[in-house]
């Protein structure tokens, strides 16, 4: 028997050893690369924020056999960048425990499961963070639990503490909530998983009236990777239950039950996606102004030119956030034509296509529907180029689109509901009367002023208007029109012939002779 114990001892005592052992060696290996994995963060930081002019750190690493302790600090990276998001003597800390495999033992979580780490971290009470710790009762309002896999892998737990804040310029009510993350060790795909079931924020507003926010029931569900153009591909879904803002002495709005989903594929050379938008309702004083639904689909994005184009796009921005104070919203617009138009031959080498199918808004007295169906083609493609006096506006059309087709119906009874709905509170059922004949008539001149500009044509009580375009020919509202006749409203020809200001090659052949009475 005694025999039997010391085995059994001694199987304790080496299983003991080697699993401190195997510990001592996951520590020392975090240690190693810790330095690689912040470089590694603060690389996709610049990347994907370059202006917020933040980076991130470790200190006070202290390893043990078991476990580690570190803090994580984010600061200003003391670049010029414009929108620092910390002043340079400001830092939020995050101290962090480490767990060392290969069974983290943690007071949380533990598996039989074999893993490299677990680390629990959570926010620390700096100056720059001291206000939420006073809203929290010095509770940390960021936690995280987290296990990562030899692989590499990231399985975490994100806690947000609940708040319940009773001050007198503010409340504000929120029920916390937990985020489970889990991400590739390549960072290459991930998911995210959340909800917030309750947030309410009341404060007074510039004119003094209380206003107050509510937002019930937002959760979020995402599982995306990086493909092979390194663009995002997966699926989204966001859901609402209900946003409210209510002002007093003012007109409340509520929007119910709103919906994003999203869906993007890629094969060898294209993107392809769908979204998918609706919303319940929405209130405007109580009243239901009627649902929304979304439905847009695109195909053959080439997914290289539409890599470039993000790039390039990045680097513009980027460009224009440096001399932000210098940039106006026009010149902007114009270099991100310039930027489309650009890449646009490498946008299209897929023959994309996109439809809406519909843009619709519904109320008790009908449905408005947009509908869109439009086929790009690639302009590299085409044998020949187009010949003739074209503008350059008519080359692209002609070159890029094969067919348009979109389509626009809104019920007049419905304009005349939104209209009565939106308009101050009738006081009695006379007034009543007298507002819905006045939106009868409201919505009857807008059908007539568009119908006398042939923009739309009143049909079955109801605006319409359609276009269509193939093969340089446009249809507008049953009307066939030259492309370039169509456009000519919406381009801006060069002036001719006009001299610039000090320029004398225009000049008359009288004004070109010298004066006889000058001396040379």
């Amino acid at each position: 028997m005694a025999k039997k114990t010391v085995v059994a001892a001694g199987i304790v005592i080496a299983l003991a050893a080697a699993w401190g052992g195997a510990s001592w060696f996951t520590g020392k290996q975090i240690e190693q690369h810790i330095g690689e994995v912040t470089d590694n963060l603060n690389s996709g930081l610049k990347n994907a924020y370059p202006q917020a002019g933040i980076k991130v750190t470790f200190r006070d690493y202290q390893r043990g056999i078991f476990k580690s302790q570190l803090a994580l600090v984010v600061q200003s990276d003391g670049s010029n960048a414009r929108q620092h998001l910390l002043a340079a003597n400001e830092e939020v800390v995050f101290n962090a425990t480490i767990f060392h495999g290969p069974f983290p033992l943690t007071a949380s979580q533990f598996s039989l499961k074999p893993a490299m780490a677990a680390v629990y971290g959570e926010l620390t009470n700096t100056d720059s963070v001291k206000a939420l710790f006073d809203l929290t009762k010095n509770k940390p309002f960021i936690t995280a639990d987290s296990r990562i896999d030899y692989s590499g892998d990231t399985h975490s737990a994100v806690t947000l503490e609940a708040l319940d804040v009773q001050g007198p310029e503010m409340k504000v009510n929120f029920s916390g909530t937990t985020l489970l993350v889990n991400l590739a060790g390549d960072l290459q795909a991930g998911n995210v998983i959340g909800n917030v079931a309750n947030l309410v924020m009341e404060k007074p507003n510039l004119q003094g009236q209380n206003e107050k926010l509510t937002l019930q029931d937002l959760a979020l569900n995402t599982d995306t990777r990086k493909g092979k153009f390194d663009l995002d591909v997966g699926d989204v879904k966001l859901t609402l239950k209900k946003l409210a803002l209510d002002v007093q002495g003012s007109d409340s709005l509520a929007l119910n039950d709103f919906a994003l989903v999203n869906h993007t594929t890629e094969d060898d050379a294209n993107l392809a996606g769908q979204m998918t938008l609706t919303l319940g309702s929405a209130l405007f004083r109580d009243q239901n102004l009627g649902s929304l639904n979304m439905n847009v689909n695109f195909s053959g994005l080439d997914g290289k030119g539409t890599r470039q184009f993000m790039t390039e796009y990045q680097k513009n921005l980027q460009s224009l956030l440096q001399n932000i104070d210098q940039v106006t919203p026009e010149v902007y617009d114009q270099q991100l034509a310039a930027l489309v138009l650009h890449n646009l031959p490498q946008l299209l080498k897929g023959n994309p296509s996109v439809k809406i199918a519909p843009f619709s808004w519904k109320n008790a007295k009908g449905e408005s529907a947009f509908t869109l169906a439009l086929d790009l083609t690639d302009p590299l493609q085409k044998s020949a180029a187009p010949t003739g006096n074209l503008s350059d506006e008519e080359a692209i059309i002609r070159q890029s689109v094969k067919n348009l087709d979109a389509r626009l119906n809104v019920p007049l009874d419905m304009i005349t509901e939104l209209m009565v709905q939106t308009a101050p509170k009738a006081s009695s059922d006379d007034e009543k009367k007298q507002l819905e004949q006045m939106a009868r008539q409201q919505a009857q001149l807008m059908a007539n002023i568009g119908q006398m500009s042939q923009v739309t044509v009143t049909k079955d009580n109801a605006i319409t208007s359609s276009l269509q375009y193939s093969d340089g020919t446009v249809t507008f509202n049953g009307r066939k029109i030259p492309l370039a006749e169509f456009i000519a409203p919406f381009i801006t020809q060069p002036a001719e012939n006009v001299p610039e200001e000090g320029d004398d090659s225009q000049a008359t052949p009288e004004e070109q002779q010298p004066d006889a009475s000058v001396s040379p």
